[in-house]
């Protein structure tokens, strides 16, 4: 049959009443075993030294080799038909769990484990002789079975506290993200401890992108393998779910993650930034309609202007270009369309080609807005007055 980690695994040979475990020869060779347990795992020690499997700094001597005697004597226990005492009967789970925990891949630890065989077999061979080749020969079935098993069982231990790792990572990261980016603004003490938990620095440069919150499930797919990576962080807030990681040099926004509509921050100076840039890409996203496509401050900063503007002063743009209203419909739109042009290229050719008038006709157009409201568009500071009152939309008529 084929046993869980994948490898052909011999069904076991009934022994209870039966000779094979049972048997004189048999039971003297693995009393042999265990009278040579010293040599074995000396044995042992010196074929896993060979392969170099784990990082010792991990997984240390003194760990390595009682790890080995305890597993080797089970081992041994089992191939007699013994039943294992209390430790031996968790021997797998502690060692699964133990190595999982020491960052060991989980292929390393098995083809340790599977080590046992070879070492093993090398004794009994070395034991039996020629005398008793027989008798090893009518139980290789019997060795690679107790050996396998125990393979699956260490398999098992290892994937679920693999599992269960990633698990309390996964719910440790959503409570630092959920501290960074909900709530107050977190304190410069708690910006260290966010910055441990989540493994990156506090000083950092980050980006970051806020897409509005019926986008979620969009922007998660998006950044699936990211997000399970660790590489990216992910959290909602307010209205909005904010993707960030750190910036890497030179770096350019993954395909994916470029086509989300939402709002896009760069070069975020520090998780304390973060925290500030998901506020900030909150309040754009809330100053104008959803866009359809990534955008940055620069597109939005209008809107978000003029929202403030209004908040400050309310009805300061009403009044600012009521005298707008006084034109016909048609002069009016024709007017603001051209200003716009002009505002958006900083050239009266450029904005002549976009609006589809000849060049007096732009001049003539900026002069009326001029007249009307006071701003001279050809002014760089009167120009960013314009751009603020014309971002929330057409003036009335």
């Amino acid at each position: 049959m084929r046993g869980k980690s994948g490898r052909m695994v011999m069904d076991a040979p009934a022994h209870e009443g039966g000779e094979r475990p049972s048997s004189p020869e048999w039971q003297a060779l693995v009393a042999g075993l265990e009278a040579e347990m010293p040599g074995i795992v000396e044995d042992f020690v010196r074929a896993f030294d060979e392969r170099v499997l784990y990082d010792r700094e991990a997984v240390p001597e003194r760990d390595l080799r009682d790890t080995a005697d305890a597993t080797l004597r089970m081992l041994v226990a089992r191939l007699a038909g013994r039943t294992p005492t209390a430790d031996e009967a968790v021997l797998a789970a502690t060692l699964g769990v133990r190595r999982a925990r020491q960052g060991v891949p989980l292929d390393r630890l098995l083809e340790a484990v599977r080590l046992d065989f070879r070492v093993l077999w090398r004794w009994l061979q070395r034991l039996a002789g020629e005398e008793q080749r027989a008798v090893l020969v009518d139980r290789v079935e019997w060795v690679l079975t107790v050996v396998e098993q125990y393979v699956d069982e260490v398999q098992q231990s290892f994937l679920r506290e693999t599992a269960a790792m990633q698990r309390d990572a996964r719910l440790a990261t959503e409570r630092h993200v959920s501290r960074l980016l909900s709530g107050d603004l977190p304190r410069a003490t708690s910006i260290d401890a966010i910055a441990q938990g989540l493994g990156v620095a506090a000083d950092a440069e980050f980006d970051l992108i806020a897409v509005p919150i019926d986008r979620l499930e969009r922007a998660q797919e998006a950044a699936a393998a990211a997000l399970a990576a660790g590489a990216v962080f992910g959290h909602s807030h307010g209205d909005a779910y904010c993707l960030f990681w750190v910036r890497a040099p030179h770096e350019r926004l993954p395909e994916q993650l470029a086509q989300l509509p939402g709002v896009h921050l760069e070069r975020l100076e520090g998780l304390l930034a973060v925290a500030r840039g998901a506020r900030a890409a909150l309040a754009l996203l809330g100053s104008t309609p959803t866009p359809d496509r990534l955008v940055g401050v620069e597109e939005l900063w209008p809107s978000l202007a003029a929202g403030r503007l209004a908040e400050l002063v309310p009805g300061y743009r009403e009044h600012a270009l009521a005298p707008l209203g006084e034109l016909t419909d048609y002069q009016r739109e024709a007017v603001v369309a051209t200003v716009r042009a002009y505002l958006e290229t900083g050239s009266v050719h450029a904005a002549s080609k976009r609006v589809f008038c000849h060049r007096n006709t732009v001049l003539n157009r900026l002069a009326t807005f001029r007249e009307r409201t006071g701003l001279d568009v050809q002014l760089p500071v009167e120009a960013a007055l314009a751009i603020v009152l014309l971002a929330a939309g057409p003036p009335a008529g």
